[in-house]
């Protein structure tokens, strides 16, 4: 009970404020395994997005595809019903906040830097709603700038154009600084409508969308911008007021957060509780794997614009004897983080030299790059000793980070041996659409990130540490609920058998004594009286008178007799049950 109401009970007098993610994501059910395109140099971003850039009217972004969205919820406007809660998927790589407008339309063909596109959207709309069917709501601001800014978001994948908006947008988020009652906890976690915080913030500039063109469903009303936009040059300067987590920290709201600061906690686990959460403004190490404080921080690329960018100095496949499979350097060392991709996204060469050395690994396997779509990572006879050996690590800096929760690389493996330790292995590594890394899921679930963001103190870093498996059990939660039955089973089987020997033992005792008792009771005259009575040889016959008093005497001095027997069995019977009372 007492563990219970530990897991329930939230943390307390924290100074920032967490909201629950659920994940959506757009599953792939048709790769081609057999459809080999190794040799088939996959295409690559062109200069226009390898060269991204923004400003207050536009937006580039880099080439990855976009599958996998970690939605918060959030109210629009001033008002809070049913109609009025939006899904906004969590973005890294966007510095800006949008959400689509009543009059948004999904066209076939969008021009980039123009945005009076009304008629030729007229004759080109796709059947339905602006993206995804699941996520249709639609929203116009009641508050809005005197002048329209338009503003555009530019990727391979999508075209997003709108103009700029101010208005109201609130929070559905447990406030960790504030305790909460068990049923306020409770209500939160099992999706009552009545959060009990609310987060407002009322200047920040959204882009509401009226025309997207976009190939793949974005499974969400919108994005929240987690990109900060910092940029090096007055030229690349954005829209002001778009930044959500600085604006946030500026508008200085009830929870007067100091830090442009965010976490990400996004592992799941199947064996106990599915928790995944974004913490804004500080975070806490009960995410993190056995609560330990050595956070690994890694500073941001400066020209980095507003994707988190950081410097990769090394790859690698490598077992606990320190053989690395890749052994090669890289070409470019830049890698992103991103929620959008499920994925680890590595370098063309770089995969061809895996490939390389997984066939060389062990006799009979065969790795290769499978449909000319994904170009994911596929092999063949793959021993489940290199599986369950090798991690995929990264250096930064004097940092190396290890993927080491196997589970994580592999996207689904299938035994093909009696033994069950050859398998065909399909992993969760594909080829980046440029010679930038991209850190997708794999790396994102296995750690318990930080993002921070200080531009007065010149602070721009991520830190990284490892991942609880669960926040309430740090270490396999298989081992701990294994050892907890043992201690419950050896709890009741030693109280049983503790329980069973006090009564025996007691039993046997009350035995004894009552046939002692029972034993004295039907032996009243005593040896004492017998041995008196053989010493008097022969009797002192006087007269009639002196034998009846002497015969009275007798018989008064055998009543006093058996009142003191009498009396000592009573004392014998109270304490039998005094001594059978402290027993019990």
């Amino acid at each position: 009970m007492i563990g219970f109401l530990l897991i329930i009970l939230p943390q307390a007098f924290a100074n920032y404020f967490e909201q629950k993610l659920s994940r959506h994501v757009y599953e792939y059910k048709d790769v081609q395994k057999e459809d080999i395109v190794t040799s088939i140099k996959p295409p690559k971003c062109s200069d226009e997005f390898l060269n991204y850039y923004h400003n207050d009217t536009f937006v580039t972004q880099i080439c990855f595809t976009k599958n996998v969205f970690y939605n918060v919820e959030v109210i629009l406007g001033d008002h809070i019903d049913n109609k009025s809660i939006f899904s906004l998927a969590l973005d890294l790589t966007s510095p800006w906040t949008w959400y689509k407008s009543n009059s948004c339309v999904s066209c076939k063909n969008l021009n980039s830097l123009k945005f009076d596109n009304n008629k030729k959207c007229k004759n080109s709309k796709k059947v339905g709603k602006c993206i995804d069917s699941n996520f249709e709501k639609l929203f116009n601001a009641t508050k809005w700038n005197d002048i329209n800014v338009h503003g555009q978001i530019y990727s391979p994948e999508s075209l997003i154009q709108g103009t700029f908006q101010t208005d109201t947008i609130k929070l559905l988020a447990y406030n960790s600084s504030k305790k909460m009652t068990i049923s306020q906890f409770l209500s939160y976690e099992w999706g009552n409508s009545t959060p009990p915080a609310l987060v407002n913030i009322t200047g920040l500039q959204m882009l509401q969308a009226d025309y997207i063109n976009t190939e793949l469903p974005i499974l969400a009303d919108g994005v929240i911008g987690f990109g900060f936009g910092y940029t090096e040059t007055d030229e690349e300067k954005a829209q002001s007021n778009t930044d959500f987590v600085e604006k946030l920290v500026q508008e200085q709201t009830q929870l007067h957060l100091t830090r442009q600061q965010f976490a990400l906690y996004t592992y799941q686990s199947s064996l106990n509780f599915s928790e995944m959460v974004v913490q804004v403004g500080g975070f806490d190490y009960k995410y993190v794997h056995r609560q330990q404080q050595n956070v690994k921080w890694i500073d941001r690329i400066e020209k980095s614009g507003y994707y988190w960018m950081i410097q990769v100095d090394k790859i690698q496949f490598i077992n606990g004897q320190g053989n690395d499979l890749i052994n090669a350097n890289l070409p470019i060392n830049k890698a992103l983080l991103t929620l959008n991709s499920q994925f680890i996204e590595l370098p063309y060469n770089i995969l061809i030299s895996l490939i390389q050395a997984l066939d060389n690994a062990h006799v009979g396997t065969e790795c290769n790059l499978v449909d000319d779509e994904m170009y994911l990572l596929y092999c063949k006879n793959y021993h489940f000793t290199t599986a369950t050996d090798y991690r995929l690590t990264f250096k930064f800096g004097e940092h190396t980070i290890p993927i080491d929760n196997y589970h994580l690389i592999y996207r689904k493996c299938e035994s093909v041996s009696e033994n069950q330790m050859i398998q065909n292995c399909l992993f969760n590594i594909k080829v980046s659409e440029s010679d930038y890394i991209i850190l997708g899921e794999p790396f994102i679930k296995n750690h318990y990130i930080v993002f921070e963001n200080q531009p007065g103190n010149n602070v721009r870093r991520i830190g990284i540490m490892p991942a609880a498996v669960h926040m309430f059990y740090p270490d396999n939660p298989d081992y701990y609920e294994w050892a907890l039955m043992k201690l419950v089973g050896f709890i009741f089987i030693f109280g049983l058998v503790s329980i069973c020997s006090v009564t025996f033992v007691r039993s046997v005792c009350k035995d004894l004594y009552r046939a002692f008792k029972y034993r004295r009771a039907l032996n009243p005259e005593d040896k004492l009286s017998l041995k008196q009575t053989k010493e008097v040889d022969e009797p002192d016959y006087t007269t009639e008178e002196d034998i009846q008093i002497q015969q009275q005497n007798e018989d008064e001095k055998k009543v006093d007799e058996w009142t003191q027997q009498q009396e000592q069995f009573k004392f014998g019977e109270k304490f039998t049950n005094q001594y059978e009372q402290n027993a019990l």
